[in-house]
């Protein structure tokens, strides 16, 4: 009961590697994680199902603190596992980018190597937003891309959080309704005036204008996500 498990021959270390640029150690680390977290009906047994879903990721105390971690855990299944479960490979995926504790201070080093001569995708949203982004469509822009880097899918996933009818933009209406979540008793009024604020925060004297992902880019860009983002599942 008590023995920590070891990682199945049935794991492709080598790809989840060239995937994420984590290491044998860190793949380990993270399937002892999946393992404690991957619970039977009761939350009891572990290693039970083979892959986690909402009801196990409910029981990470850091979610159950969160009052939006039903909104979370949704946005989680949703843009990293499949059919409402996460796998294992789609879960070190995911802890790549948010769980921060996993990489040691590195993001993805061994991945983005490849990539060290290329512009960021946050880089090409913030510099370049006009002509690289105007040939794309709103929902094409939010949709995780291979080449994104760990900031740039930490932006995406934030940004999708709060696009609750998932249309690409950010409405006051989007707003409102994190807003719902995150406070629980406040009146639609309240809720309205909030919105409206926080919308005018990233578009100046448009009050009825939706927020697209790169003006959203625009005035988060100063924020340090790495500690700002990071999921600490590990703990």
């Amino acid at each position: 009961m008590g023995a920590t498990p070891s990682l199945p021959e049935s794991v492709n270390v080598e790809e989840i590697t060239n995937n994420t640029g984590l290491s044998k150690k860190q793949i380990s680390s993270l399937w002892t994680r999946f393992f404690e977290l991957d619970r039977d009906g009761r939350g009891d047994t572990k290693g039970y199902k083979g892959y986690i879903d909402g009801d196990d990721l409910g029981r990470v105390p850091k979610f159950d603190e969160n009052p939006i971690a039903p909104r979370l855990i949704k946005v989680i299944l949703d843009d990293f596992g499949s059919d409402g479960k996460l796998t294992f490979p789609q879960f070190v995926y995911f802890m790549s980018t948010f769980g921060q504790c996993v990489r040691g201070g590195h993001e993805h080093h061994g991945h983005h190597h490849s990539h060290s001569k290329r512009r960021s995708s946050l880089q090409a949203t913030t510099v370049n937003s006009t002509s690289q982004l105007a040939t794309k469509s709103t929902l094409e822009n939010v949709r995780y891309s291979p080449d994104d880097t760990p900031k740039t899918r930490k932006v995406k996933f934030m940004f999708r959080m709060y696009d609750i009818d998932r249309d690409g933009r950010l409405s006051k209406e989007d707003v409102q309704e994190t807003l719902k979540m995150m406070v629980g008793k406040i009146s639609d009024d309240e809720a309205s005036i909030i919105a409206e604020k926080v919308i005018a925060e990233f578009i100046d004297d448009q009050p009825n204008s939706k927020v697209s992902l790169e003006t959203f880019v625009n005035t988060l860009k100063t924020l340090d996500f790495n500690d700002k983002m990071g999921l600490k599942l590990l703990k």
